[in-house]
């Protein structure tokens, strides 16, 4: 096994070019099978949030690939996603990557997470996979650093034989994440990473700020690694119902869709004794929704908008070749793209979802 003298080094060399014979068994996983509904219109079926651009011209998969190929080489770098999604992720970094492994069908991250932990542990027994969303904001600026954290909680989870998820420290009350909580009194007197004390789910905005305040929540952004076998018996332990059908999906004994739906944080790290969190502090968004979307697109002026607003204050407009002329209204998102207009209030981007459940009912597959 490596120690942390030698795994520092081994990433630090790849950060600058260098691959080494060290990092073969190193394995970023990209989770890019998600469906982005809240993300409606500019998520679709056949080009999910994962393939938009934010900052740059590159699609937020290929800002999460970049990031991956600074911690192993490109063989190493595997895609999890649906079959609804694979060709076009195909198209967009097929090239780039080792391996994409497909699922049938949409069961949330438990399973997903599984397969591919199972699949890589047919091909390498020796394993560490490293789970990055293919759908999150982290500037170009901060890759080093990201890459200098991973490189912390890879040395970490080879040597205590833990699942170790990263922390982001809070900058400000979020009300729309999920947050991780530390020891105090633990991380006093010792180094990061620290254990969880517990899990708390996402919080009023008074609540928010006094976890702001505690210095010890951390938002939960689902970045964690562990050695193939670390994940695999945790999953046997904490979720054997997962366990048990993925594995009699993989010996062809049920379909994909009779495998239980659930994330792996409630299946699995919620429920397991053997998880630490490593506090980081480079920026990251998730990008969650039209508004967080537009607003980072603002922050970047990139927002493809020709604007006149009267007696109107805090609106986000994306409509590429048309003026739009906005009279005595506030706090609007107004998205167009070729087939489909959505007008949603600020505060209430979360329901965007539904439209695409109405969508589905209606069998509108053309929208979807």
């Amino acid at each position: 096994m490596l120690n942390k003298v030698m795994i520092s080094l081994c990433i630090a060399s790849s950060i600058f070019g260098v691959q080494e014979d060290c990092q073969k068994h190193l394995y970023p996983i990209l989770m890019a099978g998600g469906d982005g509904h809240r993300m409606w219109p500019l998520s679709r079926q056949l080009r999910p949030k994962q393939l938009l651009t934010l900052g740059t011209d590159q699609t937020l998969v290929e800002q999460t690939l970049e990031r991956a190929l600074m911690i192993a080489p490109k063989s190493n770098i595997w895609v999890g996603t649906t079959a609804q999604h694979a060709h076009a992720l195909q198209q967009n970094i097929g090239t780039r990557v080792g391996r994409f492994v497909i699922e049938p069908g949409l069961r949330n991250t438990a399973p997903a997470i599984l397969l591919d932990c199972l699949e890589l542990q047919d091909q390498d027994p020796q394993a560490l996979a490293i789970f990055f969303p293919a759908d999150a904001f982290i500037p170009k600026r901060d890759n080093k650093k990201f890459a200098s954290f991973i490189q912390d909680a890879v040395a970490y989870a080879l040597q205590h034989d833990q699942i170790v998820l990263l922390g982001v420290e809070p900058t400000f009350p979020a009300t729309g994440y999920g947050y991780i909580e530390y020891d105090k009194q633990t991380a006093r007197r010792a180094t990061p990473p620290y254990p969880v004390t517990r899990f708390r789910e996402k919080p009023s905005y008074e609540v928010a700020q006094q976890f702001l305040d505690d210095g010890n929540k951390l938002w939960n952004v689902s970045i964690f690694c562990a050695q193939v076998s670390t994940f695999i018996r945790e999953y046997a332990a904490a979720a054997p119902h997962i366990y048990e059908a993925v594995c009699a999906y993989r010996r062809g004994e049920i379909s994909y869709d009779a495998i239980p739906s659930d994330s792996i944080d409630y299946a699995v790290i919620e429920r397991s004794n053997h998880i630490a969190v490593l506090p980081v502090d480079f920026s990251w968004c998730d990008v969650g929704n039209i508004e967080v979307y537009l607003t980072l697109k603002q922050n970047y002026n990139t927002l493809d908008a020709n604007y006149i607003g009267i007696a109107s204050q805090n609106n986000l407009i994306d409509v590429p070749g048309k003026l739009v002329a906005l009279v005595g209204v506030d706090n609007l998102c107004v998205v167009e793209v070729d087939d489909a207009l959505l007008i949603v209030n600020r505060s209430a981007t979360e329901d965007v979802r539904g439209i695409v459940k109405l969508l589905k009912q209606r069998n509108s597959t053309q929208h979807l």
